[in-house]
């Protein structure tokens, strides 16, 4: 079949790209010796490139201790080889998203240190990142990379909808790219989580960085917490709120602060299953599965007031065609068609195995915004259990009951909502973020130093919560600029990353190391066993 002409043919290009690590011995070049099988790759890289090291290249990071701290393990490593001469670049976050963005276009020098928070799917991890078609700025492929099998495996994956081929074909998939190291995965995170026991009661963690909020008040999950004074909780963002809107919105800290604003057709609940949320149910209508059926809640109020109905499903999937997160529904969306005021039918491009996921990343938005009337960056309109409140730049974010909210309780979940206001300060250190929780300044802080989770967990006046997450620390190389542009360059770097010490004197254990981009979460796609044969065949270099 497809898949299998496509493993042969990735296995027949593999086989000329590791041929360099099998040579015995001591190499030289240009009075740089290459004496392990990874400065062999990049020796024979820098060959076919016709460039004369030493090479000088930055490492690009965000501003902070940690980073920091990887960046000067992983400049000592390089630089040790004789063939780099490398510098570090910190920026603010704004900054070194916006320097990824444009870095193809300005032919940037740099290996950019850059997280990425996948999803419950395992094309979230993979798509936006590598797929030839999402290119800055269209996507994030940060560094213009290319390759075929790459983007056939990543369509196949797309429109399979059996489980089991699916794991096999993002199996392969991952193996091919880390063989063609367009990336170097370095650790998978750990949702880590510290609050005030005294302060907030039954928080529970959700596994992905997006929906650390969801535990003040997820309905649709059967999800709620409260705080002893009964109106205001206290939390923290790692950095600012660049983006309202969820066009363009890209940054992990924007999409933490708008989670209890706006809602979706579907959520997906704290143990990965898919939940009712705007829609109440829905049905397939053909037997290719690209047609769907919706019926959608009847008394949803959007925080100016407006009704749901079909027709705001219909325009917040279609706002989104030529803007930055086109994919997020382009990828699979065709058309949809108004049945009436609450259901609509929706057909897909293609038969699309994670369709229903996908949904969870699409909020709705007023008729307001979709007609251009109002800026949702301006202001943030959704029908969530909170309304926009205030931000003040680089201080807070701030969020307020909204009453009019359509759940009516339940056994397990009341309402409204128990508390009445969400303050999030903005505190970019971690070690501030634990001054403030430790001082009473905030009652709620998810990022904690990873060498203090051992102290508060000792501690009976705090609770921790710990879960595996999607997200995972990489390096993106440029692969629009030689000598990155030659595979044996990349996987050279990538068998020379210090997974092992950045784990434990970076991040004191918190997470595990990474060799593939799928995390753990999805256990199917990434089991320890799997990641393990790629580490051995691929990375290390002994």
């Amino acid at each position: 079949g497809a898949r299998d002409r496509l493993r042969r043919r990735s296995l027949l290009a593999r086989a000329g790209a590791v041929g360099v690590a099998g040579i015995a011995g001591c190499l030289s070049f240009n009075s740089v010796t290459a004496d392990n099988p990874a400065e062999e790759q990049i020796q024979a890289g820098f060959e076919a490139a016709d460039i004369d090291p030493p090479f000088e290249t930055a490492i690009a990071i965000t501003q902070g201790e940690s980073r920091s701290r990887f960046a000067q393990l992983l400049q000592a490593e390089l630089n040790d080889t004789g063939f780099f001469d490398v510098e570090i670049k910190a920026r603010d976050f704004g900054t070194h998203l916006e320097s990824m963005v444009s870095a193809a276009d300005t032919e940037e020098n740099a290996i950019f240190v850059a997280s990425w928070t996948g999803g419950w799917d395992p094309s979230n991890y993979v798509n936006m990142l590598f797929h030839s078609d999402k290119h800055t700025p269209n996507g994030l492929n940060v560094g213009h990379y290319e390759n075929e099998t790459v983007d056939e495996y990543i369509d196949a994956g797309l429109a399979e909808t059996d489980p089991d081929k699916r794991v096999e074909i993002y199996r392969d998939l991952q193996e091919e790219l880390v063989a063609d190291s367009p990336a170097s995965f370095v650790r998978f995170r750990e949702a880590t989580q510290v609050w005030d026991g005294d302060a907030v009661a039954e928080w529970r963690t959700y596994p992905l960085q997006p929906g650390t909020y969801y535990a003040i008040y997820a309905p649709w999950a059967g999800v709620y917490t409260d705080v002893a004074n009964g109106s205001e909780f206290v939390g923290d963002l790692g950095g600012d709120v660049a983006n309202y809107d969820p066009i363009s919105m890209n940054g992990t800290f924007s999409s933490q602060a708008v989670a209890l604003l706006y809602e979706e057709l579907v959520g997906i609940d704290f143990d990965g299953e898919i939940q009712p949320m705007l829609a109440t149910d829905w049905e397939e209508l053909d037997a290719d599965e690209t047609a769907y059926r919706f019926t959608l809640r009847e008394d949803v109020r959007f925080h100016n007031g407006e009704g749901l109905t079909a027709a705001h499903v219909k325009g917040s999937f279609e706002r989104y065609s030529g803007t930055t997160r086109e994919g997020d529904v382009y990828d699979w969306y065709e058309t949809s068609e108004i049945v009436d005021e609450h259901t609509i039918e929706i057909r897909c491009s293609r038969a699309y195995g994670p369709f229903k996921k996908a949904l969870f990343n699409v909020p709705i938005v007023p008729m307001a915004a979709i007609d251009g009337e109002h800026d949702l960056q301006a202001e943030p309109i959704g029908t969530g259990p909170y309304r926009f409140g205030e931000h003040e730049s680089g201080t807070h974010w701030q969020l307020e009951r909204f009453d009019d909210h359509w759940f009516a309780g339940s056994e397990t979940v009341p309402a409204p909502a128990p508390i009445e206001t969400v303050t999030l300060e903005i505190i970019t250190e971690e070690s501030a973020r634990q001054a403030a929780l430790e001082a009473g300044n905030i009652d709620f802080s998810n990022g904690v130093p990873a060498a203090s989770l051992d102290g508060f967990e000792g501690n009976d006046a705090y609770d921790v919560g710990r879960h595996v997450s999607g997200g995972f620390d990489m390096l993106l190389y440029p692969c629009y600029l030689p000598p990155f542009s030659e595979p044996a360059v990349r996987r050279g770097c990538n068998m020379l990353v210090p997974r092992e010490r950045t784990l434990t004197n970076v991040y004191h254990g918190v997470g595990q190391m990474a060799y593939t981009p799928i995390s753990p979460l999805l256990e199917d796609y990434a089991s320890d066993s799997f990641q393990q044969t790629i580490a051995d065949e691929y990375v290390r270099s002994s």
